[in-house]
């Protein structure tokens, strides 16, 4: 006999991940609840870490199809660099399980009277006379949730290497549109142009 596994759809308040202001509003998004645990978390070999500036965002267990489908983790510049990833994670309620994305989350603010440091300077240009190697094609997983944004693999520099970072998904920005990493050829060599959100 087949089991049915019924979904029931809630709304979870969802935090944006470039905020201007703490009042700003919240981007809502449906989630499931289901009957069915997720499996153990796998283990994961991760790969070269692409830059200093990239955080490794672990994988984890996303609902597809009616069952669970293993997210793969992946190397993922943050919007800024003092943002902290919140992991995705199922939580048991009332005998169901409930799933919660994965976010970036800035710092509290700090107190008026706490000092604040100056900001990080931006990171250094990187201009190399190696051309990149062609693009690696992809195969996209399945989107993990209404309004997250494909961000595409690209040849990153590292270790005085072109090194490949694979492509993942990340949440959209309400207003906003993705501009790829990508690689400029100058006078003074190939120069690496970041990739970075735009309204």
């Amino acid at each position: 006999m087949s089991l049915r596994v019924p979904i029931l759809l809630t709304l979870l308040s969802w935090p944006v991940a470039a905020v201007a202001h703490p009042a700003a509003p919240r981007l809502r998004v449906v989630v499931p609840h289901v009957r069915v645990a997720p499996p153990p978390v796998r283990v994961e070999v991760r790969t070269v870490m692409p830059s200093p500036r990239h955080r490794w965002v672990p994988g984890y267990w996303a609902w597809r199809g009616g069952r669970h489908v293993w997210i793969a983790g992946s190397w993922v510049l943050p919007p800024q660099p003092n943002h902290v990833w919140i992991e995705p994670r199922w939580v048991e309620q009332n005998g169901e399980w409930v799933f919660y994305e994965g976010h970036w989350e800035s710092p509290p603010t700090p107190p008026a009277a706490t000092v604040v440091a100056p900001p990080a300077p931006p990171p250094p240009e990187i201009v190399v006379e190696a051309a990149p190697p062609a693009p690696q094609v992809e195969v996209r997983p399945a989107m993990p949730h209404p309004g997250a944004v494909w961000m595409g693999g690209y040849w990153s520099w590292d270790g005085g290497r072109h090194v490949w970072v694979p492509g993942h998904w990340e949440a959209g920005r309400p207003g906003h549109f993705w501009v790829a990493h990508r690689w400029v050829h100058t006078p003074h060599g190939w120069r690496f142009m970041p990739g970075h959100w735009r309204r």
